[in-house]
């Protein structure tokens, strides 16, 4: 895939490099020209009007259509290639060299404009198909009728000079890879403990018995937790949605690394008792010397990576340029007079005139051709004519005289397939659209192109992909085997009709430890990109209740989560105290709305004595473990709001059926609520803050479910 940091500028040209390997290119289109025809002339039509035309009290001249494109000459992409060859020579200094592949830009969707004034002094009406073809030149068709004024005009600047007045503008949005981001956090924790003790006895005859003890001990302690984050700006998201994922990850990085320090603490290296009575007395040992020394090390990291897949807008636009500044395909300039007409207008009006074309990349699609007859049923000089598209950048016209006003036909559309001894043959289709444009989703071939989106082949080293569509006259069901090594496939099965309904997807993940994870999905789009299979994440906080700093000495939480259906378990440890009262623990999940979270709580209090609840089922998304509150109090601080900005703060609490309103003004202290609670209830309640801005505005945070015994009111940004 096209990688968004891998760029270089040649021949003025932006060349994009793959983000598999370092040979494949991606040469990005810079203007948009005239499309040429099949015999090398351009794709167009200026035709001036004999007496001016009046409808509805407007004048037009004229009009002109014309078809654009937007491709890189093949020259161009000849020199291109040439140097980017040099630049891998260089880089392999003459050792296997590979040779350099372009790769046609993936365009998932785009529009096409005219920068003209519809219904203003030189353009009447604007008629065009919209979007360009998205395969090879990306072919788009206009036909632009003009006030009497912009036909001189466009007559004129077409004619002469280099420039013309009509400019362009392609929108288009293809995928590509962003720089991968990295996240990670380290906690190392150590500590050391020695003791020394040296007891001498001496036993005189003549003389006291003397006894001498020396006792050392020394304790070192050492803790630090890092986090690094390499985060890389979404161009397809917005500040705030930048800043919301980069938050989410470092809550991500952070949890982990809290729930793994959780797990690895070091308990306290307990004091070496300097009693040695027993030795001494039991044992009869007099001289003692006891050196003893113990260390405890503990190192966790989490890390977490990331190279996503986005849609990229470009925009390539510019102004066209004239007729008489191009040359045909044997470098002679071209003639106005073989572009231009000057009509007797109510001959003109007499006719239909439709515009075909193809919307199917043929080299990469078992299709050999494309046949559309279009036929006009009317009047004397009805009209049947069969036409034959091999090349998406080929464009047909046809023209017939039209009867009774009537200005609708029919079109029927055969497709031949390669290798295959039926074809496809539509209805007869009715319409008045003179911009006729066949999709490919319209000519019975599944296309499909899957790769790696955003997934860890460390975590999950092989995926099999099964494509399934069974609404064609030829169902198709199809396996891919995703890997590191191999992933990316491109699926071509004709179906025989045309593409209407959703592609069903399955894939089973097998995971580096061996377990397999499976999952479903549909979706009409070609490209398929595949995530890993822990897309979502499932919270579940903890609370402490009850008397951290007396009565409780801390609370351990044991939790787990068990899916079933896929096989697929986490668990974690837990320990709340007055110095940590909640906890959040997150963790992914192959679908949120599935699996089941037990815990089960032990509370140590002051005294030393202890309680063990049974395991249960959790029910609800918040915990409260502990003692149960026997009442409710919460206090409302505003020591953080602006009153520069603010006239008033309104807070609503609720718990049930009961309610309380606060009101703070400039110069109000901190307010509290307390409610007693019955046996069963949760000390929840709901809380919602109106905001009374200085500019006459409000701004309203809730309702919201809360368990905080402290509310800090915050203006909003």
């Amino acid at each position: 895939m096209l990688k968004i940091d891998n760029v270089d500028t040649i021949l003025d040209h932006v060349v994009y490099g793959d983000d598999a390997n370092d040979f494949t290119y991606y040469i990005m289109p810079n203007t948009p020209n005239f499309a040429r025809m099949a015999s090398g002339g351009l794709a167009l039509r200026f035709v001036e009007y004999g007496q001016i035309r009046e409808d509805g009290g407007k004048k037009f001249g004229g009009f002109i259509a014309f078809d654009t494109e937007l491709a890189v000459a093949a020259d161009v992409q000849t020199k291109i290639t040439a140097e980017l060859q040099k630049k891998l020579a260089e880089k392999y200094k003459g050792k296997n060299v590979p040779k350099v592949a372009i790769a046609p830009v993936t365009w998932t969707d785009g529009t096409v404009e005219l920068l003209l004034t519809e219904g203003g002094a030189l353009v009447e009406k604007i008629r065009g198909a919209g979007k360009p073809s998205i395969y090879g030149k990306n072919v788009a068709s206009f036909m632009v009728e003009l006030t009497e004024l912009g036909t001189a005009i466009f007559k004129e600047t077409l004619s002469t000079g280099s420039a013309s007045a009509v400019q362009v503008v392609y929108k288009m949005n293809c995928y590509m890879r962003l720089p991968e981001m990295k996240a990670w956090g380290t906690w190392n924790a150590s500590e050391f403990y020695s003791f020394f003790q040296d007891i001498n006895t001496e036993d005189r005859m003549w003389h006291e018995d003397s006894y001498t003890e020396v006792i050392s001990s020394s304790r070192w302690k050492n803790d630090i937790t890092k986090t690094h984050f390499e985060f890389v700006q979404a161009p397809n998201l917005s500040a705030e949605d930048n800043a919301k994922l980069e938050a989410d990850i470092r809550a991500i990085i952070n949890k982990q690394l809290e729930a793994a320090v959780q797990r690895n603490l070091l308990k306290e290296i307990a004091e070496v008792d300097p009693n040695t009575k027993d030795l001494r007395e039991e044992q009869d040992i007099e001289d003692i010397r006891r050196t003893i020394n113990k260390s405890q090390i503990a190192n966790v990291r989490v890390e977490w990576s990331e190279a996503k897949a986005v849609i990229v807008n470009r925009n390539p636009q510019g102004m066209l340029p004239t007729i008489t500044s191009l040359t045909d395909d044997k470098k002679k300039p071209l003639k106005w007079e073989d572009y231009y007409s000057k009509i007797n207008l109510d001959e003109f009006l007499k006719t239909v005139q439709v515009v075909m074309r193809v919307n199917a990349d043929f080299a990469n699609l078992p299709i050999h051709s494309v046949e559309v007859k279009i036929r006009y049923p009317y009047g004397p000089n009805k009209k049947v004519q069969e036409f034959v598209f091999t090349k998406p950048d080929d464009v047909a016209k046809f023209e017939a005289f039209v009867f009774e006003g009537k200005r609708d036909f029919t079109y029927q559309v055969t497709v031949n397939y390669k290798g295959a001894t039926f074809k496809q043959v539509s209805e007869e289709i009715k319409t008045d659209d003179t911009n006729l444009t066949i999709n490919v989703d319209d000519l019975g071939v599944l296309a499909l192109d899957i790769g790696p989106g955003d997934i860890d082949f460390a975590q999950v080293p092989r995926t099999q992909i099964t494509v399934r569509y069974k609404h064609g006259k030829q169902p198709v069901e199809a396996k891919f085997n995703m890997t590191a090594a191999t992933p990316n496939f491109a699926l071509r099965k004709i179906i025989g009709t045309p593409r209407t309904e959703d592609i069903d997807l399955e894939f089973l993940y097998t995971l580096a430890d061996g377990r397999q994870v499976k999952k479903l999905a549909k979706q009409q789009a070609k490209e398929l990109y595949v995530d890993d299979p822990f897309s979502a994440s499932k919270t579940v906080s903890f609370r402490a209740a009850g008397d951290l700093s007396a009565e409780i000495a801390s609370i351990t939480v044991e939790a787990s989560y068990t899916d079933t259906a896929n096989k697929y378990n986490q668990k974690t440890i837990v320990t709340l105290s007055s110095d940590m009262t909640s906890f959040d623990w997150t963790f992914p999940v192959v679908d949120e709305t599935l699996g089941e979270v037990k815990y089960a709580v032990t509370t140590l209090f002051a005294d030393g004595t202890s309680k063990e609840e049974n395991e249960k089922v959790a029910t609800r998304s918040t915990i409260m473990v502990g003692k149960k509150l026997d009442a409710l109090e919460v206090a409302v601080v505003p020591d953080l709001l602006n009153w520069d900005e603010l006239k008033m703060v309104s807070v609503a609490l609720s718990h049930g059926t009961k309610r309380i309103d606060l009101r703070f003004k400039p110069g109000d202290e901190e307010k509290s609520w307390k409610l007693p609670l019955t046996d069963g209830e949760e000390p929840e309640y709901k809380a919602t803050v109106t905001y009374f801005l200085t500019d006459g505005k409000r701004k309203v945070v809730g309702p919201e479910t809360k368990t905080d015994l402290s509310l800090f009111l915050e203006l909003p940004a």
